[in-house]
């Protein structure tokens, strides 16, 4: 009886991990979001005028770097 209790908690725990494995570490961009990417990345590599624009630009090669 024992060992079928023990048996019975060994497969629930594998079974319970198999549910809900570990998310994914890298995710992919959506549209919205490969459109603004691509959007600030021409933005960049104009030169930008306003101070808004530097800090943006600045932000985005320090994230993408």
């Amino acid at each position: 009886m024992i060992d079928k209790l023990i048996l019975s908690a060994v497969l629930g725990t594998v079974g319970f991990n198999g549910f809900f494995p570990d998310p994914p570490q890298h995710t992919p961009l959506t549209l919205k979001q490969k459109a603004k990417a691509k959007s600030i990345s021409e933005m960049c590599d104009r030169k930008p005028k306003s101070k808004a624009a530097k800090d943006l630009c600045r932000r985005w090669r320090k994230q993408n770097a």
